[in-house]
């Protein structure tokens, strides 16, 4: 009977673990704005950080097929040529990561931003370079997010 409880508790802390992991997968803000004017924001901020938007794919219609109700989804592509050619040549697993992703998501009054958070594929390349770049996307993804929340901020507040 202890070993069965044991093993219980045991599945149980793995089940939590992997909720929690599945938080720290993402990079998630919330914006009180509308969508097509935080995308314009991320567009910019992206390009500031020395990135090329590569495509802007709208969603809209595909995601409705699938029962999700939002007037605005899209997804900016983007990423540094010689990085994504550099990865996709070391590891071709990598390349359905690549471009680097960012969706944007209308919910109501807001816009939600979010994206794979890049240092969640470091446990499966031990390689030091690639950690190096996993971790150089992940700053860049977090520090554009927060250049978004700075000028939206900045234009909330002088609307009022």
């Amino acid at each position: 009977m202890k070993g069965a409880a044991l093993k219980l508790i045991l599945l149980g802390a793995a089940f939590l673990f992997a909720r929690a992991s599945v938080a720290d997968n993402m990079i998630m803000a919330r914006v009180p704005l509308r969508a097509e004017i935080v995308l314009e924001y991320v567009k910019a901020s992206v390009e500031e950080h020395g990135y090329t938007v590569a495509h802007l794919q709208l969603c809209d219609g595909g995601m409705k097929d699938f029962g999700y109700e939002s007037d605005f989804y899209r997804v900016v592509f983007f990423g540094k040529v010689d990085e994504v050619r550099m990865v996709s040549a070391r590891y071709p697993e990598l390349v359905s990561y690549l471009p680097l992703k960012i969706a944007v998501i209308a919910e109501k009054n807001e816009t939600l931003l979010t994206v794979l958070n890049p240092e969640a594929l470091a446990p499966f390349f031990p390689d030091e370079a690639l950690q190096i770049q996993l971790g150089r996307w992940q700053s860049d993804l977090m520090s554009i997010f927060q250049d978004v929340r700075r000028a939206v901020g900045a234009r909330i507040v002088s609307n009022h």
